[in-house]
């Protein structure tokens, strides 16, 4: 079950989260849904730290497959068989080239893939995007739509 145990457990085993630290709350974003992207369901939420560390964020995004149901089984299949070595590949350039990239990525907090299932994770920092109508998913600011 995904909830605080279930993060610390994952954060740990990946490295990013220290032994002597745990996530103690998830808080799911329900004001902003991502709708963009046909290969997997994404989401935004917020954890709470029993530590508060400068390189930990509380403000996460997630992404997972879609969920095998009638209206979703054309994207759950193509996303399974024709493009899951892409999520491989997504891992790995933020697990293994994080510091190595020219530019900034996303912080790579915890993934894993099953073969067996075709079931698979991500968890990265969120990214402060801002959209076109001026809603902005950072910082705030003083910038009003028009």
């Amino acid at each position: 079950e995904f909830g605080p145990k279930w993060l610390t457990d994952a954060f740990r085993t990946a490295g990013t989260l220290e032994q002597d630290n745990k996530v103690t709350q998830v808080i799911l974003e329900k004001r902003i849904k991502i709708t963009a992207g046909n290969n997997a369901g994404k989401f935004l939420f917020e954890v709470k730290y029993a530590k508060n560390r400068q390189h930990l964020h509380t403000k996460l995004f997630a992404k997972v497959p879609f969920t095998m149901t009638p209206a979703t089984k054309t994207d759950r299949l193509s996303s399974s068989v024709y493009k899951q070595p892409m999520d491989l590949c997504e891992i790995n350039t933020y697990r293994l080239f994080e510091a190595a990239l020219p530019m900034k990525t996303p912080k790579y907090y915890y993934a894993d893939i099953s073969n067996e299932t075709s079931n698979w994770i991500i968890i990265t920092e969120r990214v402060a995007f801002k959209d076109f109508d001026c809603n902005n998913f950072g910082k705030p600011t003083k910038e009003k739509k028009e």
